[in-house]
């Protein structure tokens, strides 16, 4: 037996912000990569019997009628049976998805809403999912506990689906929702489930040493607020064998990337030419530019001439090169350096330290092999001092 794993699909998510042209190719590849999924699901040599979508399968239950029926179409043209979970994004107070008029008018025959507890699986005897879905944007316990609890070990093939945030790997504090891993490790270890298939984080991760609990991610990222080194685009193909191990592999289907430099806390510095050689070289590397957005948390202090080369770059990558290129808003910015060549002493410096002031300036005004040097060592000598303030 061997199922796609995914999760996170986020249909009808806006990118605000975001250029319009590439905003809206972001939103229709939403929709393409559920036709990368039916593509892999229908080729007999991959052997796929099922998809099962672990939750935020639409961004919001206020998405319009009209996208819920282009989704419903691709959905439509996977061979196979499709498995949904409800994840927090199916919700909005009251509001829900799966019971929506046009989601139940619509919904294809291959679609099947999961739920709480044991489901069987079309076509596959001695197959079950084991359901853990959301009742609500945020709930008050820990729901693939509770489903835990009420199950007995079994010889089927039972795959477990959740939604939510792992305590090993996403620590929430007092979230009462927060899942447990203790519970699922030990609920493998007694053969009470045989996988764990989850959704709500967007990078493709495996979760424990059992290698048999997964988030599958997101198949077309969502936001910078992942790791930079996020493993992005993902399905997961899963063959169950009775008897055996899940064995897991990656299947990339989507086309975006999604790229990070720096952090609010931890910006990305540029103090010299060779700091922006290298940023460069790395957005060169890009290997789809035109699906490719880039934010960077600049820190930036650099002499008047590479300046305004960062900032032709910036303007060409924004205007030209990527789909998406932004500083953030929580960014330091980016300054000249002033010229040590050019300004006085600093008012800290007497005595000795002033007189090797004054003599790296004169050395690094000269001709001198060593002139460089002794400039870089005036700035830092600048800087230590306080500057001219």
């Amino acid at each position: 037996m061997k199922f796609i794993h995914t999760a996170d699909w986020q249909i009808g998510m806006t990118f605000h912000g975001f250029k319009e042209k590439s905003r809206i190719m972001m939103e229709d590849d939403r929709l393409e990569v559920i036709e990368a999924i039916g593509e892999y699901a229908n080729k007999d040599q991959n052997g796929i019997d099922f998809v099962l979508v672990c939750g935020d399968m639409f961004e919001t239950p206020r998405v319009s009628e009209t996208l819920v029926k282009k989704t419903f179409k691709k959905i439509e043209r996977i061979n196979k049976p499709v498995y949904v979970l409800a994840g927090n994004h199916e919700w909005n107070g009251s509001e829900f998805m799966f019971t929506t008029k046009y989601f139940l008018e619509n919904k294809p025959a291959n679609l099947h809403v999961l739920k709480s507890g044991i489901n069987s699986v079309e076509g596959l005897t001695g197959v079950e999912i084991v359901a853990a879905p959301l009742e609500g944007k945020e709930d008050q316990i820990d729901l693939v506990k509770a489903q835990l609890d009420l199950l007995e070990p079994t010889t089927n093939i039972r795959i477990l689906a959740g939604h939510g945030s792992i305590d090993l790997i996403m620590p929430a504090g007092a979230r009462k929702d927060l899942i447990a891993i203790a519970p699922i490790e030990k609920a493998l270890a007694d053969k009470k489930i045989h996988y764990v298939a989850m959704g709500d984080r967007h990078s493709t991760t495996k979760v424990g040493d059992t290698g048999l609990v997964w988030y599958s991610g997101a198949p077309e990222p969502t936001s910078f607020k992942e790791e930079v080194s996020a493993d992005q685009r993902n399905v997961l193909a899963v063959e169950i064998t009775p008897g055996s191990a899940a064995k897991v592999e990656r299947v990339e289907v989507g086309q975006w990337e999604f790229i990070r430099f720096g952090t609010k806390f931890e910006q990305h510095q540029i103090r010299s030419k060779q700091d922006l050689d290298d940023l460069e070289k790395q957005i060169d590397k890009v290997k789809k530019p035109s699906k490719t957005a880039v934010k960077i948390y600049l820190d930036s202090v650099l002499d008047f001439d590479t300046d305004v080369r960062r900032g032709n770059l910036f303007n060409e990558w924004e205007e030209e090169v990527l789909a998406q290129f932004v500083v953030s808003e929580s960014s330091k910015g980016h300054s000249i350096e002033s010229d040590p060549l050019n300004e006085k002493a600093p008012a800290g410096l007497s005595g000795y330290a002033l007189s090797a002031y004054e003599e790296l300036k004169e050395s690094a005004m000269s001709d001198d092999e060593d002139a460089e040097i002794a400039l870089e060592a005036l700035k830092l000598l600048t800087e230590f001092a306080g500057g001219n303030k």
